[in-house]
């Protein structure tokens, strides 16, 4: 069963930021078409990262997700594939 992380994203035209299920942001599609990886667990997995939880994910060091983007995406850092993975989902909303 895929770990559930969700964030905080400032929408367009919205006062507070929503709350966000990354598995739904970095769908099968975005994933298989902007990184080596079909899902985001796996991209966590292949960065060799130990998620079992939304707590481990926050704790990871930006910079460690930042090296991870760099070396298997078409991204040049996390918060670059986070703003476009995020605008994508919005068009489609």
């Amino acid at each position: 069963m895929p770990i559930k992380i969700t964030g905080y994203y400032k929408l367009p035209n919205s006062l507070e930021p929503q709350l966000v299920d990354f598995n739904e942001i970095f769908h099968t599609s975005f994933m298989r078409k902007f990184t080596r990886y079909k899902s985001f667990e796996k991209f966590l997995n292949g960065g060799k990262f130990t998620i079992k939880c939304q707590q481990d994910f926050e704790a990871l060091p930006e910079s460690e997700m930042d090296k991870h983007v760099l070396q298997s995406t078409k991204f040049k850092s996390w918060q670059e594939m986070l703003d476009y993975a995020t605008d994508k989902y919005i068009l489609k909303q």
